[in-house]
C-alpha cells in the first residue's frame, strides 16, 4: 500500500497559507538583513526574529505538505496538530506584539521599519483571527439551528401521531 500520492488540486486554504508565509517571510527576511540594527526602547528585534524563524519552520512544513497527499491517518492527525500549534504560536505573537505596541515607546521615530512591520503583522493577523472567530461562531450557530430544527420536526411528528 502506497502511503503518499500526488494531490490533484490545492485547497484554497493551502494557497492562502503559502502566500501568507511567502509574504511575511520575505518581509521579515528583508527587515532581518537591512533594518534589524534599528533600536528603540522596546525589543522589536526579538519580535522580528520570532516571526522570521517561526515562518521558516512553517514554510518547511508547507513545502512538505503542499504537494503530496498522505493516506496514513496518524500522519494526517500529526499535521493537524502542527496546524493547531502554528495557530497558537501566531496567537502568542499577536499578544506579544500587542504588548509591545500598547506600551509607551519611541519606536515609531527610532525604529520605523520594525515598528511598521509590527503594525502590519498585527493588523493582518488580527483581521485573520476575527474572520476565523466569526466563521467558528457561524459554524456553531448553524449546527445549533439544525439541531433545534430537527428536534422541532420530531416534536411535530410526535404530536401528529
Amino acid at each position: 500500500m502506497q502511503e503518499i500520492e500526488a494531490k490533484k488540486q490545492l485547497k484554497a486554504s493551502e494557497g492562502a497559507h503559502f502566500f501568507y508565509t511567502l509574504i511575511f517571510l520575505s518581509a521579515s527576511g528583508i527587515i532581518e538583513t537591512q533594518f534589524i540594527d534599528q533600536k528603540c526602547n522596546q525589543n522589536l528585534a526579538l519580535f522580528t526574529h520570532l516571526v522570521f524563524y517561526g515562518l521558516i519552520i512553517w514554510g518547511t512544513y508547507i513545502l512538505i505538505t503542499l504537494i503530496p497527499r498522505y493516506k496514513n491517518p496518524a500522519i494526517n492527525l500529526f499535521f493537524n496538530f502542527l496546524d493547531i500549534c502554528f495557530a497558537v504560536y501566531i496567537s502568542f505573537l499577536l499578544i506579544y506584539g500587542y504588548k509591545l505596541y500598547s506600551s509607551q515607546n519611541d519606536c515609531a521615530v527610532e525604529a520605523p521599519a520594525l515598528y511598521f512591520f509590527l503594525e502590519v503583522f498585527m493588523l493582518v493577523n488580527g483581521i485573520i483571527f476575527i474572520i476565523l472567530g466569526l466563521a467558528f461562531i457561524s459554524y456553531i450557530l448553524k449546527r445549533f439551528s439544525k439541531h433545534q430544527q430537527s428536534q422541532a420536526q420530531g416534536d411535530e411528528e410526535y404530536l401528529e401521531a
